[in-house]
């Protein structure tokens, strides 16, 4: 046994420890993902290393879009390379590109030296968005999957908030002398956990699957009782691997009305969490907070997004397997679109009218409504919602392909922006990112099947 904790459930303490060293790599990548946030300002500024000199705004675009281009290249090779090597060394392997991000913004003369390092950071975002909600999926029971698979998006906002932080306090290049330390730390304590159960079967490593659950599941040899339950997990598991794997998945397996259900309601969740303005509340704080009415700092209002994403989808993590993920996602939607409707209108009416400044709270109020209700479901929960969707056997390919979805509305997204609010302005784009939440309330409380407890290897 790794560890037991006292105040977890008998037989799930290394499960947590597992998440728990796995979203080391998360929260570290939340941090090159924030990284831009506070650097940004000073790559603009004529206090700037680069000997390109300060970087405009059109450069400042590509720095923070082009990782989705990285992203988008490792979704689709991970997939094969976690079905040959396993989850556990891709999981390993996904500290290299970080850790040369790191090294490359540290040695950066030019702005090309960033264009590239934020594509080899995108590797590694594009590999975790592949691999951690099949691993925690692999390892996880079905009573506490929720609870392991929202930690993941919980573990990127704490990255980003801290690295809020650390560009408040910390100039640019003292940051990665921060973060390669706890890469190093990741690489080493990965090497404690055992490959899943599942691949190390798929693979017929049958013994080693066997001794890989009992450490998941905590198993106490002298315990009679828990290791016969063990071992019929296991051979339930054995049967459910072998009869998927001599089964070729085929196109006709991805029309079955089953999986065409699974399927839409993937798509639909993926582009829901794409396009609910959630991702450019994140990428475009310190705008969004002054072109709403807001006198915040762009340090002050960055560090507040973070801490009421984190707040919202710890939250989210307490409760998704006690309500379930439809009550959690219909809230996230309709509680983010009303929010985002009051955001836009009063926009709206100070860009044409005169306001009182007795409303000027309304901005701050409803935009922190929005980030935070936005957490609870819309931005934590589709990620561990599309494994629980769809059969067994098009499982893998059905997150591949709503990850590569994911990192190209991303990418999409980031690009389109900042001319689109130049045309439509503020209040135009959060009309219309309230639509899509306003829609996606009817859709989850109307269509989304209900998954708590779902066990993962049942067919729909």
């Amino acid at each position: 046994m790794l560890v037991k904790f006292p105040w977890i459930a008998q037989g799930a303490s290394n499960q947590y420890v597992a998440t728990f060293i796995v979203n080391i790599l998360a929260i570290i990548h939340g941090s090159t993902v924030g990284w831009t946030s506070p650097m940004i300002p000073y790559l603009k500024s004529d206090e700037t290393h680069l000997k390109s000199g300060p970087i405009d705004a059109t450069e400042a675009s590509w720095i923070g879009s082009l990782m989705s281009a990285g992203a988008l290249a490792s979704i689709l090779v991970f997939g094969k390379l976690a079905e040959y090597f396993g989850k556990k060394k891709c999981l390993i392997f996904l500290c290299l590109p970080n850790l040369t991000f790191w090294v490359m913004t540290y040695l950066s003369t030019d702005v090309i030296h960033l264009y590239i390092a934020r594509i080899i950071a995108g590797i590694t975002n594009g590999g975790l968005l592949r691999i951690v909600p099949l691993y925690i999926g692999e390892i996880a029971e079905s009573s506490i999957r929720g609870k392991l698979g929202a930690y993941f998006p919980l573990a990127m906002y704490i990255g980003i908030f801290f690295m809020f932080v650390l560009g408040t306090y910390l100039n640019y290049f003292t940051i990665p002398l921060v973060m390669i330390p706890i890469l190093v730390l990741y690489f080493f304590l990965m090497f404690l956990l055992p490959e899943t159960p599942q691949h190390l079967l798929r693979n017929h490593k049958d013994e080693k699957a066997l001794k890989s659950l009992k450490f998941y599941r905590n198993c106490n040899e002298k315990d009679s009782q828990n290791v016969e339950a063990v071992t019929d997990e296991y051979e339930a598991l054995r049967a459910n691997i072998l009869n998927v794997h001599k089964q070729d998945v085929k196109l006709k397996d991805f029309v079955e009305r089953s999986a065409r259900r699974g399927l839409i309601m993937s798509f639909f969740l993926i582009f829901i969490n794409s396009f609910s303005g959630n991702m450019i509340i994140l990428s475009y704080t310190a705008d969004i907070f002054k072109s709403s009415g807001s006198s915040l700092s762009a340090n002050e209002s960055s560090m507040i997004v973070a801490s009421i994403q984190f707040i919202g989808i710890y939250i989210a993590s307490l409760f998704v397997d006690k309500f379930g993920r439809k009550i959690l996602m219909s809230i996230s939607c309709l509680g983010s679109g009303l929010s985002l409707l009051a955001l836009a209108s009063y926009s709206y009416v100070d860009i044409n009218f005169e306001v009182s400044n007795n409303l000027n709270w309304i901005p701050i109020v409803s935009l922190s409504f929005t980030i935070f209700l936005n957490s609870i479901g819309i931005s934590s929960l589709p990620f561990m919602i599309v494994t629980e969707l769809v059969p067994q056997k098009i499982r893998e390919a059905t997150v591949m392909i709503c990850m590569a979805l994911i990192t190209t509305f991303a990418f999409v997204n980031l690009k389109v922006y900042p001319p689109l609010v130049e045309i439509i302005n503020l209040y135009g784009c959060m009309y219309i990112y309230a639509g899509f939440c306003i829609m996606g309330t009817f859709v989850t409380v109307f269509i989304m099947p209900e998954t708590k407890g779902k066990n993962l290897f049942q067919s729909q």
